[in-house]
């Protein structure tokens, strides 16, 4: 969930508290509320369904922790953070018994609770994600930015290239194109690594009867099924080079020709490709014709790896979660330590690891999924990140490039929490500091 998407109630009676509070987290891009009591905070409740609620424990009229009570009673999925001067230990063990998320104690650091915030609206967003939804779950703004370029490019009949690593979603943009094309006909797929060499023209072109034994009736190819639609072909780049030309010279002439037929057929189709291997250097080895790339790259869209985009972790698992406990009948739920386990795993499979992930975590966990129990699916130790060495570059400026990358990734993951990113880094906030100004960060 974005900072700006988060709504936030802060309860307070102290009126000079109220306003700072508020002022710090709007400060922090938060959608802030406030109330002095917990009567006209419940009102707020009601009407604005936030997120979490700041309370003090100490209230006019209902006190905090009878305030929690009710909201946890009437509003389950609102998460409480109690704010209390009293710091004793009895105020302290009945705020958590009682369901409260967290608790700080006055005086208190603004990041302190920034941070408890922050975790407090993951959880929550986690709950409200929708399930039975065929659109593109995402928060990020590498998302965002993405789908904007699809939506641009579903305007006409230029073809699109999609690149980005297995598993990341490329038939999902690909559909989404499509819907947003207006298009009447219909989306059709097809992974290019899957079709046998001798069945590549009578799958794609079609072909008539008697055209070959066992050929018993006429049968139209991928680009006729596709007609006033869409055409994915999905791995494009595991074509076999034999077969590229014909490929070619249909996207050239939009017009087929089925097997035993001596009669064209025009077929107004939207190619979209995708890959996740490198066709210009393909080309460079002659694995895949120049003519065909520049044909089928007319407009390009990248989708970013998941490790680069943790807000879309949080927003995936909280989907996952909801499918997979509905599919078996049962309600999980995850600690916010266990998210944070997988915030900091790489996810070389990306999108489709992470529900693999939680798929198996749903079906062993009872109640709520622990860091232990992440830890175990994912085995033991992360799988290494592998560093693209650029030789053109002097060994210092690479590790510069290195060292700027990792600040960048530590800042994502900690939701730019200074005191976190510099723990995750191993260096001192004053370093941490010094470097993300040397860098621009």
């Amino acid at each position: 969930m974005r900072i700006n998407e988060c709504k936030v109630l802060v309860v307070e009676d102290d009126k000079t508290q109220l306003s700072l509070i508020s002022e710090i987290l709007r400060d922090f891009g938060f959608q802030v509320y406030s109330a002095s009591n917990a009567e006209k905070g419940l009102q707020i409740i009601n009407r604005e369904n936030p997120c979490v609620v700041v309370t003090d424990v100490r209230l006019p009229g209902m006190d905090g922790l009878s305030f929690m009570r009710k909201i946890k009673s009437e509003f389950s999925d609102v998460e409480v953070i109690v704010i209390t001067a009293f710091s004793s230990i009895e105020d302290a063990v009945e705020s958590i018994k009682s369901g409260a998320f967290h608790y700080v104690t006055k005086p208190y650091e603004p990041e302190v609770l920034i941070n408890l915030i922050k975790k407090a609206c993951q959880l929550v967003k986690l709950r409200r994600v929708p399930i039975g939804t065929s659109k593109i779950i995402y928060a990020s703004r590498e998302m965002e930015e993405v789908l904007k370029r699809a939506s641009l490019f579903s305007k006409g009949e230029a073809p699109v290239l999609i690149l980005g690593e297995s598993g990341v979603g490329k038939e999902l943009v690909a559909k989404f194109i499509h819907e947003e094309s207006g298009r009447k006909g219909r989306f059709i797929s097809v992974n290019c690594s899957a079709i046998p060499r001798e069945l590549f023209e009578s799958e794609f072109f079609g072909y008539e009867r008697g055209a070959f034994t066992g050929a018993n009736k006429p049968k139209p190819g991928l680009f006729e099924e596709a007609d006033g639609g869409t055409l994915f072909l999905d791995e494009i780049g595991e074509l076999p080079l034999e077969h590229q030309p014909k490929l070619l010279r249909v996207l050239q002439e939009r017009r087929v020709r089925r097997l035993g037929s001596s009669r064209e057929k025009e077929v107004d189709v939207k190619i979209i490709a995708a890959t996740n291997r490198n066709l210009e250097e393909m080309a460079m080895r002659e694995e895949f014709r120049e003519d065909l790339l520049y044909r089928i790259n007319v407009l390009q869209i990248e989708i970013p790896p998941l490790r680069e985009r943790p807000e879309d972790i949080v927003e995936l698992t909280g989907y996952f979660l909801k499918k997979y406990s509905r599919n078996y009948n049962k309600f999980v739920s995850i600690t916010p330590e266990a998210l944070d386990v997988l915030l900091n795993y790489s996810f070389p499979g990306n999108v489709r690891e992470l529900e693999n992930i939680v798929h198996r975590l749903v079906i062993t966990s009872f109640g709520e999924i622990t860091p232990q129990e992440v830890s175990a699916v994912l085995g033991k130790g992360k799988r290494k990140v592998d560093i693209e060495i650029n030789f053109d570059k002097p060994l210092p400026e690479f590790l510069a490039d290195v060292e700027r990358k990792a600040i960048e990734r530590a800042l994502k993951c900690t939701g730019y929490v200074q005191t976190r990113a510099a723990k995750l880094l191993g260096i001192d906030e004053k370093s941490l500091r010094y470097k993300r100004k040397k860098y621009g960060i």
